[in-house]
């Protein structure tokens, strides 16, 4: 029987610091999945497959794949990885319960890159000509995008600070974050640029975690141990390679990803119908160019979104209500994690960064620098 519907049955996320030194990556990718599966209310045996993310370079071996496979629940179980960031697990995990093959799915991913020099291997990412002697990584790259939306689109001097400052006000109250000190739009604006226009305090400290979500049929899901959040549609998209490509910004991909999302669940308004989203967050400009390619803020609305509280709490459209990447860098793995939160908020167990009474919401993953393919999921708990 093919599925209708994906559910979401649990979900967990190990605890997040910045270097994992009493474990190794094994370990730590054990800790998430025997945590989601206790969390569902199942036993590796249930599991009809294991989907999983991961990076060679991230992790700092060669098909690191085959290191996490057994921790992960894959021993004699048929299981499948992408090298695309951890959201992508989730994307292919719906994919194969839909095509009928398979009832119930482990989507895991991890980030371990404390063990290794991060910016470097961004670095090396890059064109070895052109952009490589320039130190193009992640950031600097952001940093030239975000510059080409603030020329023709406005000034995003104000708007920046003001969403760090409230994802790290939301995460300050979430004991799932890593950063969990709030910050004001004025100690933000006075930190030094790391990359015009991107400043230290816009750039959150990493840390170490994994992240794993328990995906079933609707037949599955109907019997669950607890009730199933739903996963109505869901999306991926990739935009153009080539860094100057990238300016003027405009996430491209994302606008695709969002719009097969919202197909698949029937959304029209986007900005009315959800009741939050959490969405990648990277820098402030990701999450603002988001803003805008989900169709919850006017094409150059997005400053705007931020300044007048709509993304915050009690606004419009809350953004971010864990606190987003900006308290949780997890780097490959947030992306999972942000499916992660908007399960919890949609299973009201949110804790203390819990919002009155959702419905539905949206997750929003992104990969590659600074964020060239996303994918979208909006999820109902009904």
């Amino acid at each position: 029987m093919v599925s209708q519907r994906v559910g979401i049955l649990g979900g967990a996320q190990t605890a997040l610091v910045g270097r994992r030194d009493d474990v190794r990556l094994e370990e730590l990718v054990f800790e998430a999945a025997r945590a989601a599966l206790a969390d569902a209310g199942m036993v590796r045996d249930e599991l009809d497959t294991i989907v999983m993310a991961g990076a060679d370079q991230m992790d700092g071996r060669s098909i690191s794949s085959m290191m996490a496979a057994c921790p992960a629940g894959a021993y004699l179980k048929d299981e499948i990885r992408t090298t695309v960031e951890g959201s992508y697990a989730a994307v292919l995990a719906c994919l194969r319960i839909l095509s009928g093959e398979f009832e119930t799915a482990l989507a895991i991913t991890w980030s371990k890159t404390s063990e290794g020099p991060y910016d470097l291997i961004s670095t090396l990412s890059y064109d070895p000509f052109y952009h490589r002697p320039l130190a193009f990584n992640d950031v600097v790259e952001a940093a030239a995008v975000a510059s080409s939306y603030a020329g023709p689109r406005g000034d995003l001097a104000e708007a920046a600070p003001v969403v760090v400052a409230k994802n790290r006000g939301n995460g300050a109250a979430n004991p799932r974050a890593f950063l969990r000190e709030a910050i004001t739009p004025e100690a933000v604006s006075s930190s030094r640029y790391v990359a015009y226009p991107i400043r230290r305090a816009e750039v959150p400290q990493a840390c170490d975690g994994a992240v794993a979500l328990v995906l079933g049929s609707q037949r599955r899901a109907l019997r669950s141990a607890r009730p199933p959040v739903w996963i109505q549609g869901f999306g991926w998209g990739t935009g153009d390679y080539g860094v100057g490509a990238k300016v003027p910004a405009e996430f491209g991909g994302l606008r695709a990803a969002a719009a097969m999302a919202y197909a698949r669940a029937g959304i029209r308004d986007p900005g009315r119908e959800l009741d939050f989203a959490e969405v990648f967050d990277g820098t402030p400009y990701h999450e603002i160019l988001a803003y805008e390619a989900l169709g919850l803020a006017a094409a150059g609305g997005g400053p705007a979104f931020a300044l007048d509280g709509s993304s915050a709490r009690g606004g419009a459209c809350p953004v971010n209500p864990s606190g987003g990447v900006q308290s949780a860098n997890l780097r490959f793995a947030s992306g999972l994690s942000r499916i992660l939160e908007a399960y919890l908020q949609l299973s009201h167990r949110a804790g203390p960064v819990q919002l009155a009474a959702p419905a539905q919401g949206l997750a929003h993953g992104a990969t590659t620098y600074p964020a060239q393919s996303h994918a979208v999921f909006v999820m109902r708990n009904s």
